[in-house]
């Protein structure tokens, strides 16, 4: 395997080598180490996508690994696009003491004080307080933010669920690239589930309140027709400034806790 991707200029990440299952293969380009090749076996055709959290470019291998070639003179082809995509990624705004961080739609900066103690927020103030070492504070930043962002997005979910009169067993929180909401409609049985990206908890107070009510109408409307909307017009008054926000700050949200 490693004379064939010697060719490549590839290497394989820690992900591929700790999975052992071909079909989950990762490579690393050695020239610009951040274009990442995954084999993905059901896919019909190369694709580039931008994990902005990560700084990231990464690239769909269809079929086998005797695609790799291909997908690499497809990198080539599009290497200038992928330069402007990058450089254009808003200011990246990693976990480190001092940094400015988006919370709440305003900015707030991350201060370790000591290794011990609670991490907590001074609103007046704007900081965001994480005691811990340097090796450690952008983890227990991370978790912190997910820890605030689930007891906001808790509360604003069985509000709406609430006003509809429609049960939500689950309530997840993770790290997605692409979507800020996704729910699975209840049954006469069980009720829905709901997934939500704690990066919501950085977008203003309004913002966070449109996803939740937008998820929680699909647990009526599971389509996005004219019923859904109205619906959400129901549930709160701020649809559009909301959507707006997301599309214009978006990439924002990605940028908190993302590398230098």
């Amino acid at each position: 395997m490693a004379s064939f991707l010697s060719k490549f200029n590839l290497t394989p990440t820690r992900q591929s080598l700790a999975s052992g299952v071909r079909q989950n293969m990762i490579w690393q380009d050695e020239e610009d180490p951040r274009i990442f090749y995954h084999l993905r076996p059901r896919a019909r055709r190369i694709s580039i996508k931008m994990d902005a959290a990560k700084r990231q470019v990464l690239v769909t291998v269809p079929g086998s690994s005797k695609r790799l070639q291909d997908a690499q003179r497809f990198v080539q082809e599009k290497y200038d696009w992928i330069l402007v995509q990058l450089e254009a990624l808003p200011p990246a705004q990693p976990f480190v003491d001092g940094q400015d961080l988006l919370f709440r739609g305003e900015l707030y900066q991350l201060v370790s004080p000591s290794l011990r103690g609670r991490a907590h927020i001074d609103h007046e103030l704007k900081h965001i307080y994480v005691p811990a070492s340097a090796d450690t504070l952008e983890g227990r930043t991370k978790r912190f933010l997910i820890r605030e962002a689930r007891t906001a997005l808790t509360d604003s979910t069985h509000m709406h669920a609430g006003a509809l009169g429609k049960p939500v067993d689950k309530i997840s929180v993770r790290d997605t690239s692409s979507r800020w909401g996704s729910c699975v409609k209840g049954t006469h049985i069980a009720g829905g589930q709901i997934s939500y990206s704690w990066r919501l908890v950085c977008a203003p107070p309004f913002v966070l309140d449109y996803v939740c009510a937008h998820e929680c109408a699909h647990l009526v409307e599971a389509n996005h027709g004219a019923g859904f909307w109205a619906l959400c017009d129901e549930l709160v008054d701020t649809v559009k400034p909301a959507k707006r926000w997301l599309n214009q700050n978006g990439g924002r949200l990605h940028a908190v806790g993302a590398p230098h």
